[in-house]
């Protein structure tokens, strides 16, 4: 096997090939009005890179450059009385199209660039800090990201992982938990694989798992944020992950096949026409699995209408299936040890642009997942306590939406959402060896629901000023109940949550003059299960620019969030029920731009969380701040009288990619402390205190007559603070049959210190009409098994530490034509 991984490795820097003439591609898009969506003609494009391309919008703000060879580039965008604005970050690469939207927005003075990696689509708000783009371009060059936005987080400021094996993050010191995802805007049940993975109680988390079950193929930029949230956004308190879906390509069609360790991917798009009854996909189906799927035989209607669309190549489709290549292998009788981990999903995006009614998108995503552990066989081989159990967690989630952006004029935008989310899970924990006779069993069923709905008005009043309104409102849904067995008898754990989450909210953008921006907006927060708890939630931002190089921001939030469904089951002298969790976020931020392509950015963040459920009981040290997953609850009376502070500096230089070589060098100083019933502040199991992340890489590429080889060579090393932890309780784990913490006086442990290199190798072959990808990704490289967790291992008797994984290598191919 080593000599496979070294033979790969010397591919990457061995390419020989022959022919007659550089693959060319197409570069084209849109430009728009960024708070109208209005198109603008006439507008200025320039392509750099040796040599400069230019071109110019037509009368639909849309524009075309022809025959442009592969490789890197930045696009320039310019409109008299607009800000101009550089995409840094550009790959155009043969058997995929290149389509390039660009929003930019009206200045009423002085003209103004602004350099960004990238432009989320569907997105018009302003976020003067704490926030980051990640685009799918990243995923597939980052090392060791599983094409996971999740994981490509980890390199930002701020962000600290829990497990190697999954997407689970902490922002700035907050519990997992206070992080959310959203998709098109709008937030969703946790759209992750095999969401008790690295979790101590092997039960699911709210918002991480394994991979993302949203594929790649079909993402767009995200927007990942991580504190002093703009009106708009809410209900988190440390952290929201908005993935955007990308249109599919309207003018021809495309496919991809991708396959690895993560799994064998097929994905489609192209063109379709809508007339009379049918609705056409070229003269091609798209095969998953053993069955078609034909998308030409159905009728398409809305309502009972159907859409009139004015130009019949505009409308698009995308779809993407994906077989986890380990369950494949085990579907073929392939043994892979203790776990045996399967998943798929399906996702699929139609995009349907009207001539009169504006632009609709229906979309769809499912996903099933299991992870099985058995017992041995043969009971002298039982080592370790896991292996008494035979444990299964089967879950299955799924999301589909329908989304509606309307043009008023050429002042106004209005655009909606509506998504229906679920997840199902279901885990069970049964001895097969009584050794000792402590072995209990256990049952975990959860269900959950999101009806979801985002409807958000934007009106451009002048060139100076801004107005965005809208409400969000989201009904929540969950059902659970838990079995468990120990030796003190059985505990049961049942309820269900029912409401409506309502969030309206108010924005208001203006320039004060030509170097000074101000942001004003309300929110306010209304969960219907605790009546009388009504959250009105300011939001302020102002940003000064002495000039185009240099920003100064000043942002303050007041957040709130509604907890964990299992809490609001737990008792509690609260007769109204709880209510929501909150925070005041402010954060003091600067940023440079040193030379071109070059960002320097330095943030100063304070948060204060209030209304803090803690434990009744007196001298409790028990705060869900320190809470990863819900994991026996029912034994805390629970009020809200406990607070917590997160206070840091968040550093970061980005290098774009350009010259062939990138960087991001972040680093971050932070404490995270709590109080709970007993009055006294401690920090919680996320105070790591310090963060360094180190990402970059550099490629190589080589004309080789009718196609480009490039060679990549990427790493990302991360060290982080060690975490805390509760010492184990021995003799409270033997009298209760299961592992049992010492939290009289919080988290007293510090672990060691997370070290981690991951690098990633590629080989990418660029030939007319396709381009392929070979690569290696090797997780951890130093094969540093960092600290999980201690618990009690009832077969030696004995605190046992839970280690992380050693080294992994991920082989993956990939090929666009």
């Amino acid at each position: 096997m080593k000599r496979i991984y070294l033979l790969l490795i010397t591919l990457f820097f061995c390419a020989v090939s022959t022919s007659a003439q550089s693959p060319l591609q197409t570069i084209r898009g849109a430009l728009t009005d960024t708070d109208s969506g209005a198109p603008l003609p006439g507008a200025h494009i320039l392509l750099f890179r040796s040599d400069t391309l230019r071109t110019v919008t037509d009368e639909a703000g849309k524009y075309v450059i022809p025959n442009v060879p592969v490789g890197r580039y930045r696009l320039q965008a310019s409109y008299l009385g607009y800000s101009t604005v550089t995409i840094a970050e550009l790959l155009v690469e043969a058997g995929k199209e290149t389509v390039q939207n660009v929003q930019l927005r009206e200045r009423s003075e002085a003209l103004q660039e602004v350099v960004v990696k990238a432009q989320a689509e569907g997105s018009n708000d302003i976020f003067p800090v704490s926030a980051y783009t990640i685009t799918v371009e990243e995923q597939f060059r980052f090392p060791a990201t599983y094409f996971d936005p999740g994981r490509v987080a980890l390199s930002y400021p701020g962000v600290t992982g829990l497990n190697d094996g999954t997407n689970i993050i902490s922002v700035r010191g907050n519990s997992p938990s206070a992080v959310k995802w959203r998709l098109e805007g709008v937030e969703i049940v946790n759209p992750n694989h095999t969401a008790n993975a690295g979790t101590f109680s092997d039960r699911p988390t709210q918002a991480g798992g394994g991979v993302n079950i949203l594929s790649a193929q079909l993402l767009g930029t995200s927007t990942f944020l991580t504190g002093a949230f703009p009106a708009g956004y809410g209900n988190s308190l440390g952290g929201i992950l908005d993935m955007r879906l990308r249109q599919g390509n309207d003018q021809q069609h495309e496919f991809t096949v991708q396959a690895g360790l993560i799994g064998l991917d097929l994905a489609a798009e192209g063109p379709f026409s809508v007339g009379s009854k049918q609705l056409a996909v070229g003269s091609k189906q798209l095969a998953v699995g053993s069955k078609q799927s034909a998308v030409g035989s159905k009728q398409l209607a809305v309502g009972s209408k159907q859409l009139a669309v004015g130009s019949p190549d505009k409308a698009s489709y995308m779809a993407n299936y994906r077989y986890s290549f380990t369950g494949l292998l085990a579907a073929l009788g392939a043994d892979f040890g203790d776990d045996q981990i399967a998943f798929q999903d399906l996702s699929v995006h139609i995009s349907l642009p009207t001539a009169k009614a504006g632009r609709f998108s229906v979309f769809g995503v499912g996903g099933i997942n299991s992870t099985r552990s058995y017992s041995l066989a043969d009971q002298a081989d039982v080592t370790e306590d896991k292996q008494r159990f035979d444990i299964e967690f089967l879950s299955k989630m799924g999301a589909a939406g329908l989304t509606h952006v309307l043009p008023m004029g050429k002042k106004s935008v209005w655009r909606s959402v509506g998504i229906v989310s679920a997840l199902d899970h279901h885990r069970t924990s049964n001895p097969v060896w009584d050794l000792p006779d402590v072995a209990g069993w256990s049952e975990d069923l959860f269900t959950e629901r999101k009806i979801a709905l985002s409807s958000i008005f934007t009106t451009k009043l002048n060139a100076r000023n801004r107005l965005r309104a809208g409400v969000q409102a989201s009904q929540e849904f969950a059902d659970f109940t838990s079995y468990f067995t120990s030796n003190v008898g059985l505990i049961t754990w049942t309820g269900t949550v029912r409401g409506w989450l309502l969030q309206p909210f108010v924005d208001w953008h203006t320039h004060l003059s030509s170097k000074l921006e101000l942001t004003t907006g309300l929110q306010v927060t209304h969960f219907t299960y605790s009546p009388t708890d009504i959250s009105p939630e300011p939001r302020l931002a102002l940003s000064f620019s002495p000039n185009t190089r240099n920003r100064i921001s000043l942002s303050y939030s007041l957040l709130s969030q509604t907890h964990i469904p299992q809490l609001y089951d737990a008792p509690t002298p609260i007769k109204e029920g709880l209510g929501l969790m909150k925070s005041h976020h402010l954060v003091a931020a600067y940023r440079q731009e040193l030379a071109p392509m070059l960002i320097l950015t330095a943030e100063l963040y304070y948060q204060h969380l209030f209304n803090v459920p803690v434990a009744e009981n007196p001298g409790s040290t028990f705060s869900v701040l320190n809470l990863t997953e819900a994991y026996r609850l029912g034994n805390y009376v629970i009020q809200e009288t406990g607070t917590g502070r997160n206070f840091g500096l968040d550093l970061s230089l980005q290098k774009f990619i350009l010259d062939r070589y990138y960087f991001i060098a972040a680093g971050s100083l932070y404490r995270s402390l709590y109080t709970a019933n007993d009055g006294v502040e401690r920090p919680t199991r996320f105070d790591g205190r310090y963060l360094l992340n180190l990402t970059g890489g550099r490629e190589f590429s080589k004309q080789k007559k009718e196609k480009v080889v490039i060679r990549g060579i990427n790493a990302h090393f991360l060290w982080m603070g060690g975490f805390r932890a509760a010492p184990v309780d021995v003799a409270g784990s033997l009298d209760r049959g299961y592992t049992l913490y010492d939290e009289s006086d919080g988290f007293p442990l510090v672990q060691a210190d997370y070290l981690r290199l991951d690098l990633r190798f590629y080989l990418k072959w660029n030939r007319a009409g396709r381009n392929s990808t070979l690569s290696l990704d090797i997780q951890n490289v130093l094969n540093r098994k960092n600290v999980g967790f201690d618990y009690y291992d009832f077969v030696k008797n004995e605190v046992v530490t839970k280690r992380q994984l050693g080294l992994l290598p991920i082989v993956s191919w990939r090929v666009e034509f």
